[in-house]
Parts: structure tokens; sequence; C-alpha cells
């Protein structure tokens, strides 16, 4: 018996040995390709751009594009800056694209709708760190805080770039589209000789300009951005790697549903205090396996966000707290929580979303309807308290029926004229579901296939 645990121990430690054999090769015919200038960087420029609405790049030619594209100059300019407006302090530019497509010809290899809020909580998921070393700067955010020794609280101890009249003047950010559509984290890269000979990039871009900037008192323009591309375009090493792609790829689409949650009133009229029960369907990832699933809340009326002109913190593009929440959603006729769900425990609710996406970046009463003081714990600390409430969970299941379901309470009022956390309380609510949804492209030599899992 000590024999054949021997023997097996030799054959594992071989198997280890010949996979980082093989790891190293690759790795090093990788970075002889940038080492030996097969690999040359390009930048592209929009085949349409109209300005606040829409950009598209075409990536033709007869090349190979690595995936790991980048969309640079990212940004916006103000009429004027008297306000001395930043960009979205959650998404930072980020916040400008509500929809990113890779489509060959007619076919859609990847998207994603309502990306900026989806992009938004990726940068939570960031280290701290990160944020305030790197994401301040290459996307704009303002989310990496730190502990000042003088006022003794959480505050951005780096300056935050400020929105400015002229392209020169005002940020310009990098975005990783790998970020927003993970088919590119899958593929190593894309044959727009052969295999995708009319690829191209759609993005559109947000609107409500309330989500894209800390202050709406002057109108905005978004610049006109560029494709940053590696490309190979080397016959010979072009037809050594169309030889070694893979039949099949797989990869988890973000796909969006929403659900509304009606305002806790009637047309002005009074409304004692009680609990709001919310049961839908969601049809969006009906026939689909999904794997984590992400639940955003923002106010129905963005409105509700702001001061005046004022964009309050990260304003609606972050995630809403409410009062006594529960939530639970039901798959094929079982509740994936016990019980009623996370029963009114707001710490629960994020130790859910660790769980299931990982580590979050946060800060004292991030996930609180309301606190005590936070002003003395954090700079800003009333407009921030309650903007990053977020429900996560890992479902793994083929959905044929899914239905979530929300309770909140909400507070005694007559009209709109109430207090205003009151009113915030019982406003109408969008929440915004973000599934994780396993897809595959299959390639052969007639063409490809995607399709779902």
């Amino acid at each position: 018996m000590w024999h054949i645990f021997i023997l097996n121990q030799k054959l594992v430690y071989n198997f280890i040995y010949s996979f980082y054999i093989f790891f190293y090769i690759v790795l090093l015919y990788k970075m002889s390709l940038y080492s030996n200038g097969s690999i040359k960087s390009i930048i592209l420029d929009p085949t349409h751009y109209r300005a606040n609405s829409r950009a598209s790049f075409k990536l033709d030619g007869d090349r190979i594009y690595k995936s790991d594209l980048k969309l640079a100059n990212v940004g916006l300019t103000v009429a004027a800056d008297t306000q001395n407006p930043v960009p979205n302090k959650l998404a930072g530019v980020g916040s400008l694209i509500k929809r990113i497509a890779l489509l060959d010809g007619k076919t859609e290899l990847d998207s994603c709708n309502e990306v900026h809020r989806y992009y938004g909580f990726q940068q939570l998921l960031d280290e701290n760190k990160g944020n305030e070393s790197m994401n301040r700067y290459l996307v704009h955010n303002s989310q990496g805080l730190r502990t000042s020794e003088q006022v003794k609280k959480a505050v951005n101890l780096k300056p935050v770039a400020k929105l400015a009249t002229t392209a020169a003047a005002t940020p310009q950010g990098l975005i990783d589209i790998r970020d927003m559509l993970p088919l590119l984290r899958s593929m190593d890269m894309l044959d727009a000789s052969k295999t995708f000979p009319n690829l191209r990039l759609e993005v559109e871009f947000e609107t409500d300009a309330a989500l894209l900037s800390s202050d709406v008192t002057s109108p905005v323009t978004t610049l006109e951005p560029v494709l940053l591309c590696d490309v190979i375009e080397d016959p010979n090493i072009m037809s050594g790697i169309q030889k070694q792609m893979p039949s099949m790829v797989q990869w988890n689409k973000i796909e969006h549903d929403v659900v509304n949650v009606k305002e806790a009133k009637a047309d002005g009229t009074a409304v004692t205090a009680g609990v709001q029960t919310t049961s839908k369907k969601v049809r969006g990832f009906d026939n689909k396996r999904v794997g984590r699933l992400l639940a955003v809340k923002a106010f129905a009326n963005s409105a509700k966000t702001k001061d005046t002109n004022a964009v309050l913190d990260v304003g609606n593009l972050g995630s809403i707290a409410g009062y006594d929440e529960i939530f639970n959603v039901r798959i094929n006729g079982k509740n994936v929580l016990a019980r009623k769900g996370n029963d009114k425990a707001p710490n629960q609710r994020m130790a859910m979303v660790v769980d299931a996406y990982g580590d979050m970046a946060s800060y004292f009463g991030s996930n609180l309807i309301s606190i005590n003081s936070n002003d003395a714990l954090v700079t800003d600390g009333v407009n921030k308290t309650g903007r990053l409430d977020y429900f996560g969970i890992v479902v793994n299941d083929d959905i044929q029926d899914l239905q979530l379901n929300y309770d909140r309470t909400h507070l005694a009022t007559a009209n709109n004229s109430a207090a205003k956390q009151q009113v915030k309380t019982n406003a109408a609510v969008d929440i915004h579901l973000y599934a994780e949804v396993a897809k595959t492209l299959s390639m052969s030599p007639n063409g490809y296939n995607v399709a779902y899992v």
C-alpha cells in the first residue's frame, strides 16, 4: 500500500512538473512575441462618433488582435467649471458608458447593458490602495480613502481631478474593456483575418448628467475616445497562432434585468409606517445557467440623489440603502436563502456579497440607512451614508423560474413636502440585477457558433 502511495505521489509530481514546464514555454512564447517585435501597438479612431451618444470602432484588417483592448481618452468637458465638478465618485469616467458590445457583423459576441453600475461595483472589489494609487488616475474615481492624522477621519488624501472646459485640461481615463466584456478574459486572441472578419466595438454613452459628474449646473460633452490595441500582422506567426486557437471558449456574460419597487404612497396622500412587500418574476435569465447574481438599488427618479444641482456623493450610480430590507431569491420554486432571507441585517448582507464576489473596499456607514455623527468618521459622511448597500449571492443553477422577493419598511409621511429622509425611504426604486450567465463560443473550419450553456 505504501509503495502504491509513493508511486502515485511521483505521478502527481511529474504531472505538476510537466504543467509548469508547459506554462513556462507558453509564457516564454508570449514574451518573445513582444521582444522580437511581432506584436505592435496601434491606436484606432472611431469609425463613427457622436458626442454624448455613441462611438463605433472597426477592428478590421489582415491581423490578429490581442484581447486586452483598452478604451483611452474617455472623459468629459463642461461648459463652465465654476462649480469644480469631478467625474462620478464611484465609477469615474466609466460612468460614461451605458452599454458596450463586441460584434462580428450582426452576430453579438459579448455585451453588457447598464454597464456603468456594474463597473462602479467592480471598483469596490479592488483594494483600497488600488483605488487610491491607481484607479484615481486611470478612471478618476474617488474611492481610495485613508485615515488622516490631522482630522482623524477617513478622507481622500490625494487630489481628485476636476472636470475642465477643454479636452487638454479635463481628466481623461483609461478603461480595460475586459472588465466590461468577460469574453475577452477567456480569449487571448481575436482573429480578424479569418474567424471574425467584421469585428467591431460599439459604445453607447450615458445621457443622464447626474450619473456623470458631481454637479449638473453646466452641460457636459463627451470626449472622442480612441481604442488601444496590440496586433500581430506577420503571416507566419498568424498562421501558427491560428493553428493553436481553442475549439471552444466558455465564459460568464454579464446580463442585466430590472425590477421596480413602487413608491410607498399614492398621489401625495398620507401613508402610515409599515412593511412594503415586493415579489416579482424575473424573466431575463430564463433557460440560462446563472453563476452569481448581484442586486444594485437605484432611485427610479435620479433627482432624489441631488441637492439642487449638486450630486450627493456617488449619486444614483451606487446602491442605496433601505430601511429594514429583506432580500430573498426563489429559484425554480425553492428559496436560495433559509427562512425569509437576510433578515434586516445590512452587515450580514454585505458579508454575503463578500462571500460571493470577494473582499470589498468600503467605509463606515456605507451600507446603513442612517448613522449618528458619521461626518466625524468619514469626510462628507452624511452624504456618503447608505450609498453602497449591495445584495449578491451564488446561484449556480439552470433557471426555469426566478423570483425576487424584497421587503422594506417605509416611514409615515403625508406628501413630498415631508422630511427628505422619509421621502427617500418611501421613494420608488429600481433594483438592477446583474447575472453571470454561462455562454460558449465554439469554432470549426466552417465558422463559429455562440450559444448559452
